[in-house]
């Protein structure tokens, strides 16, 4: 491993070579002076700048994986190039007075030397100057197009937001999580110490919803003995009781792989002039992984992320192929990251009237300022994946605790909606906040509250938060989110919690604003048992049954009634229900009554 990396290192210098010519002396004089007097330092010197400026280089082009473009290497070199030009020429003219002048008479003849300066040191030294100017300009170059870049942004705007049908396939697992079922996995591997995880990231694969992470090199010497990682880890995204599964597959090619198996030096070498936004890891409908890197251009210059489409790198052998946006295959979830979605939300937000508006000396109309924050990841109902980020308004003081509005971000389409008719809700870090101080996590020392996503249940603003100890799940807090009357909920599981969210909300009633759906009113079933059975389920025993005339199924938890109650239960048994059903085909009981039990 050790000679690969000098080889790589040597060959990368040697190959850069011809043009580092450019970090050579431009003045003519200088090399004439030079050959005339066999001046043996001027040449050591420009050896050694021949040399540094191929490893600078090296650095940029192999290392940095600069794209081979205009922009790219003006905004890499043009600073660098500038300062060459300018010290070239004063050594040049300090040369000349040294041979010149005497130490005596130096100062006398001062005037005359700078008369006698030949005009293309001093071209070289206004050309310097011009390109450090030009550079520093070009820091600041995206304010005079903020516009455009406000424009990248294609918005639709509605006015409230869409109910979650489905409360099944909504992800509770956290990355903390994910990472701490990633490592035991790892544990189980063959030469574990090896490896490491990579980046979790969500996936759908075949509608079930996955944290995927590439096992990862643990660093360049181990990398050298493994030669490639064993595969990815797959972790359930909603059962917080599935531990990780690892996927054996043979990767030569991955994030944390060395020189020529880097992966984005794998991607770079063949779409040079690609911008690479991110990649990440993500199976076929097969379970077969694929690297996914969402490529594009800048709007201009440096500035404003335009995604083309992705490339996909296999893993195993290297092969990459170009899919422009919207021809990628239909199990690829993501072709903008969640960077380029943020950067979107920014422009769109904070130059809605230009760059001035928003500036140190402008009013800041209309600016809106996403949450970067608490910017999460989640499905919607046609489990395309989607990214969430609150809004709040642009305050000189502070920050807001109520949101102005809500973005979603489709993350293969790239389609923006913002909903503009969310009033009296809190933010995010309101709602953790709310969660933290509320009676159920108070009782619990190390309970915490993590970031919660944004959604509309049972027509109330809500977030829904899972609660970890560490890494390890705990339950679930619901955060009623209206500003006047914040109110929390918790469940061990999540049948727990939103059976206690129905209750809390048809409670609440008109009072603050919600009209309760139908269903929230409580039911009552009568009806004999044709069927019941029990489940031990991590959080304790569940007990299903069936009634006759009905066809729901009803789950009892043992603690809504006294345990023999339900225990005592059989077949053909008599049975009065009071449940509160929202069209669920797996309905709570909240009230368990067996009339043909002995009364006490």
């Amino acid at each position: 491993m050790i000679l690969s990396l000098i080889v790589f290192i040597l060959k990368g210098i040697f190959m850069k070579l011809p043009f580092a010519i450019l970090g050579l002396s431009f003045i003519p004089q200088r090399w004439t002076n030079a050959i005339t007097k066999k001046d043996r330092p001027f040449f050591i010197e420009q050896v050694l700048r021949l040399l540094l400026s191929a490893i600078v280089l090296f650095l940029v082009i192999d290392i940095m994986l600069v794209d081979f473009t205009v922009p790219a290497f003006f905004s890499s070199f043009a600073f660098i190039l500038g300062l060459i030009l300018i010290i070239d020429s004063r050594m040049y003219v300090y040369s000349i007075r040294e041979s010149s002048t005497s130490r005596r008479n130096r100062k006398k003849n001062e005037g005359t030397n700078q008369l006698n300066t030949p005009w293309n040191v001093h071209f070289n030294s206004l050309l310097g100057g011009v390109l450090i100017a030009a550079w520093v300009v070009m820091l600041f170059y995206h304010i005079t197009f903020a516009g455009d870049l406000h424009g990248l942004a294609k918005v639709d705007k509605k006015n409230e937001l869409e109910e979650v049908q489905d409360i099944k396939t909504m992800p509770l697992v956290t990355v903390k999580m994910a990472d701490a079922k990633g490592d035991a996995a790892i544990n189980k591997i063959q030469n574990a110490s090896y490896f490491t995880e990579g980046e979790y990231r969500l996936t759908n694969i075949n509608s079930e919803l996955a944290y995927t992470s590439p096992i990862e090199m643990d660093g360049f010497f181990k990398a050298g003995r493994a030669e490639y990682t064993p595969g990815y880890n797959l972790i359930s995204a909603v059962s917080t009781d599935k531990g990780a599964s690892t996927v054996q597959g043979k990767m030569l090619y991955a994030p944390s792989q060395y020189l020529d198996h880097d992966l984005e030096r794998t991607i770079r070498k063949a779409y040079p002039k690609k911008i690479i936004h991110d990649s990440y890891l993500e199976p076929n409908e097969d379970g077969k992984p694929y690297f996914v890197a969402s490529v594009g251009h800048y709007l201009k210059y440096r500035s404003g992320s335009v995604v083309d489409g992705v490339v996909l790198v296999n893993p195993e052998n290297g092969d990459t192929k170009y899919y422009p946006l919207g021809k990628e295959p239909k199990w690829v979830d993501r072709t903008f990251t969640l960077e380029t979605a943020l950067e979107y939300w920014t422009y769109w937000g904070k130059y809605v009237h230009g760059w001035k508006n928003q500036s140190l000396i402008g009013a800041k109309k209309d600016v809106l300022i996403p949450n970067e924050d608490n910017m999460q990841v989640t499905f919607n109902e046609k489990g395309e994946l989607i990214y969430v980020v609150d809004f709040t308004r642009a305050k000189s003081k502070g920050n807001s605790k109520t949101l102005v509005g809500y973005g979603v971000f489709n993350a293969k389409t790239g389609e923006m909606t913002y909903y503009k008719g969310v009033t009296s809700v809190l933010t995010g870090k309101e709602a953790k906040s709310n969660a933290n101080a509320s009676e159920f996590l108070s009782k619990y020392p190390g309970w915490k509250a993590t970031n919660g996503i944004f959604y509309t249940i049972y027509g109330a603003p809500t977030y829904v938060i899972p609660v970890t100890k560490g890494s390890k799940f705990q339950g679930v807090a619901i955060v009623y989110a209206n500003s006047d009357n914040p109110q929390v909920v918790f469940g061990k599981t999540k049948d727990e919690a939103f059976r206690n969210y129905k209750k809390l909300i048809a409670s609440l009633g008109k009072v603050s604003g919600v009209t309760p759906q139908k269903g929230f009113e409580m039911k009552e079933i009568k009806g004999k048992v044709t069927r019941i059975n029990d489940a031990n389920l991590p959080n304790g025993y569940v007990f299903y049954l069936i009634v006759e005339g009905n066809g729901k199924r009803f789950t009892v938890d043992p603690g809504v009634n006294a345990l023999s109650d339900i225990v005592l239960t059989k077949e053909g048994d008599r049975v009065v229900l009071k449940v509160m059903d929202m069209d669920e085909d797996v309905v709570p009981v909240d009230q368990f009554n067996n009339l043909d039990l002995p009364k006490q």
